[in-house]
């Protein structure tokens, strides 16, 4: 059970990465581009010779801010999943050792929870499938090991 774990989490991690990578571009060409529609309707305005009202300029600041939490968020999702493939490949390195119970407990929760986060974001698919079953895997083998108890492999 432990090498199970072990190999999903390390698959779990793999994925993180790439999602990390998606997450971050994504979040960075969300950010720009609301910035970059900000800029574009102010110089149309200014062009136009039509000053904006107040309340055109609070719609535009609305819709600019919207675009920049979003944009936010998704870097923030792209950063907890490079730092959880970290947690992951380690997780699975102390399974394949029967150490560190704590951290393997760890490395399961972080599993999990990365692929609620994802799940929350996006959509349930047959990736997350791989963290959540790493990670509950994970979670029993620490807890195993906590009580003295080491699983057999097979």
């Amino acid at each position: 059970m432990r090498v199970a774990a072990g190999i999903c989490l390390l698959l779990a991690a793999v994925l993180n990465l790439f999602g990390a990578l998606g997450y971050l571009g994504g979040g960075a060409a969300t950010t720009g581009l609301s910035h970059l529609g900000e800029i574009a309707v102010e110089e149309a305005a200014k062009q136009g010779d039509i000053p904006m009202t107040e309340a055109e300029q609070a719609q535009v600041d609305i819709i600019a801010g919207a675009g920049k939490g979003i944009g936010g968020l998704l870097m923030a999702m792209g950063i907890f999943l490079l730092v959880s493939a970290g947690v992951l490949i380690a997780g699975a390195v102390f399974l394949f050792s029967s150490t560190h119970w704590k951290f393997i407990f760890a490395a399961g929760v972080v599993s999990i929870a990365a692929e609620m986060f994802g799940i929350l974001l996006t959509t349930f698919g047959l990736m997350n499938v791989i963290g959540l079953v790493g990670g509950v895997l994970a979670v029993i083998v620490a807890l195993d090991l906590a009580k003295g108890a080491v699983p057999t492999t097979s």
